[in-house]
């Protein structure tokens, strides 16, 4: 069984300190109480959010990019498509 003082201590090595602008403790304040959370609840919930949107924005670009590739080379073929022939004699 662990004691109260390895407890404690794991417990400590949890926390982190963050200094935030005038104002912004108050509007997350705010926000948590509007979305029936703590203050702690509120700022983990939206670093995880954030975490998880950073990836969406990822895949979202990577298709983006892709389409982009794409639409060029269908271009490509359209316009060779279209280009005409010369007949060779």
């Amino acid at each position: 069984m662990k004691n109260v003082t390895s407890i404690s201590r794991k417990h400590a090595e949890d926390k982190f300190v963050v200094r935030m602008p005038q104002g912004l403790r108050d509007q997350l304040k705010q926000k948590a109480a509007h979305n029936h959370r703590s203050a702690n609840s509120e700022i983990v919930y939206r670093l995880e959010r954030s975490n998880e949107l950073e990836e969406e924005l990822a895949r979202a670009n990577r298709m983006v990019d892709e389409l982009f590739a794409k639409n060029q080379r269908l271009q490509a073929e359209l316009a060779a498509a279209n280009t005409p022939q010369v007949a060779e004699a």
